[in-house]
């Protein structure tokens, strides 16, 4: 919150020398939103699509030069076709994957295309500028301007599968599946839901979404992982150490075939590292099925690693079973 302070010092301090006509800050980020949007525009797409509703039409955008485009499920629905519009050019696509933890779905056409670079959503900090690029309405590329306000597990009291960037971006129906990018021209998220009456909307982080797609190019499919352990929360550590502690071990599973045992207090999961029970959320979904992944323990005061190779979640082939257009709130961002 210190840092979100002095940046928004700054920003007074900027807007006051604009009122007094010396380096206006609006011109300055007119400048820089406006150059965002040029070199993006030719690599984000309208995309249309038939279900039982009747006709979709959202955003998407190429993650790379062979077609493949990164939208939401909404977007699709229980789709019978899918057509996708880049300027005056005009594709029809296949659904590659439609993941119901995330409400990600990927989609493919056959042509070579202009992309996106992506960028890391791990260092996006509070504050942060972000410009969304997208379809509202079904009308010509625009763009939406906001900046990062937080970053929630949970939203009326359904958690995500994995941490989200809350952001306050304005959408419109259409902005579903639009691209969120920094001043840096690259993809930070990818808007899945509004928020507020649509004044602001949750961010789907590009690294889980470049997750996905990962699993897809490698296997064809989608393998969420699992390990098989329960923790539970400690006290709160004066030294702000871990507190997330395990609390449960099915015979049988990776976890209690690696050597942990109940008691242990979880330090780190693959990159994520512990700091409370809900960690183990954002660590869970970064789990592949098939992939080692190294823990890291506390013990009797001693840390301890584990390798662990994690299975396909068992939740998986339920959800895989889930109406994609049912599989994440829809906050009135299809273009119906």
């Amino acid at each position: 919150m210190v840092e979100v302070g002095r940046y928004l010092v700054a920003l007074s301090a900027l807007a006051a020398t604009a009122v007094a006509g010396q380096d206006p800050l609006g011109e300055a980020l007119a400048g820089k939103v406006s150059a965002v949007f040029e070199q993006g525009r030719e690599a984000v797409v309208r995309i249309e699509s038939s279900d039982r509703h009747g006709r979709l039409t959202g955003t998407g955008f190429y993650a790379d030069p062979s077609g493949t485009i990164y939208t939401v499920t909404g977007v699709l629905g229980d789709c019978t076709d899918i057509t996708v519009f880049q300027g005056v050019r005009k594709f029809p696509a296949r659904l590659l994957v439609a993941d119901p933890r995330t409400g990600l779905a990927l989609i493919k056409v056959d042509a070579n295309t202009p992309f996106l670079p992506m960028g890391d959503s791990t260092s996006v900090p509070l504050a942060t500028p972000l410009v969304a690029i997208g379809y509202p309405r079904g009308n010509s590329e625009t763009f939406s301007f906001g900046m990062a306000t937080g970053f929630d597990r949970q939203y009326l009291n359904r958690y995500f599968r994995t941490t989200h960037i809350r952001a306050s971006i304005p959408v419109e129906p259409g902005l579903g599946g639009a691209p969120v990018l920094g001043l840096d021209g690259k993809v930070l998220g990818i808007v899945v839901a509004g928020t507020g009456g649509n004044a602001g909307c949750y961010v789907l982080p590009i690294n889980a979404a470049e997750k996905i797609h990962t699993e897809f190019t490698r296997f064809g499919e989608v393998r969420p992982g699992w390990v098989g352990v329960s923790v539970e929360d400690m006290p709160i550590q004066q030294d702000g150490g871990p507190r997330a502690k395990v609390a449960g071990l099915d015979e049988g599973t990776p976890a209690a075939e690696s050597g942990i045992t109940d008691g242990d207090i979880l330090v780190s999961v693959g990159e994520v590292v512990i700091k409370c029970r809900e960690d183990v959320i954002d660590a869970s979904f970064f789990l592949t099925a098939g992939d080692a992944v190294p823990v890291v323990v506390l013990r009797d005061g001693e840390e301890m690693m584990f390798s662990i190779r994690s299975i396909l979640d068992p939740a998986h082939s339920r959800e895989s079973g889930t109406p994609v257009v049912e599989s994440m709130p829809r906050f009135d961002l299809d273009g119906k």
